[in-house]
């Protein structure tokens, strides 16, 4: 199922689970822009501005949309298109802003793309695969073969 078909469900599936007085909560979103949810056990929401938020709630952004979570203390925590983050409360402002997180699949690593000529360095071995790497790539540069004799 698509993320925007999601989002779409979740927020007619739980409207209320997170309406909250004004005075609950430590922190709160600020400049929200697209689709931003939030979430906790009892289920997910869309989330709308000045929404107050509890330790533990988790905010997501989908593609094209940002916000920013606004902690009583002052600290802020921006989010980009596809992150997320979960509100904490016993940590220092600099940790939080650490702990975004992308909710794309991140490539392995190690693996290296340069134009579709892909893992070589990554194949060789550590010590003289270098000097042979660069004379196979030369020699496909040049169109001659390359062996390492």
């Amino acid at each position: 199922m698509g993320r925007l078909a999601l989002a779409v469900i979740a927020s007619f599936a739980a409207p209320l689970v997170f309406a909250q007085s004004a005075s609950d909560g430590v922190a709160k979103l600020k400049d929200v822009h697209g689709n931003v949810l939030v979430s906790k056990a009892a289920g997910l929401a869309s989330g709308g501005e000045a929404l107050r938020l509890t330790k533990g709630t988790r905010v997501i952004t989908t593609a094209n949309a940002d916000v920013v979570v606004v902690y009583d203390n002052g600290c802020e925590v921006h989010l980009k298109e596809n992150q997320r983050f979960e509100v904490d409360t016993d940590r220092p402002c600099a940790v939080l802003i650490s702990q975004v997180q992308s909710i794309l699949v991140e490539p392995a690593a190690g693996v290296a793309s340069t134009g579709g000529f892909t893992g070589v360095g990554v194949l060789l071995p550590p010590l003289g695969g270098a000097a042979i790497g660069i004379e196979i790539l030369q020699g496909i540069r040049h169109g001659q073969k390359a062996s390492p004799s």
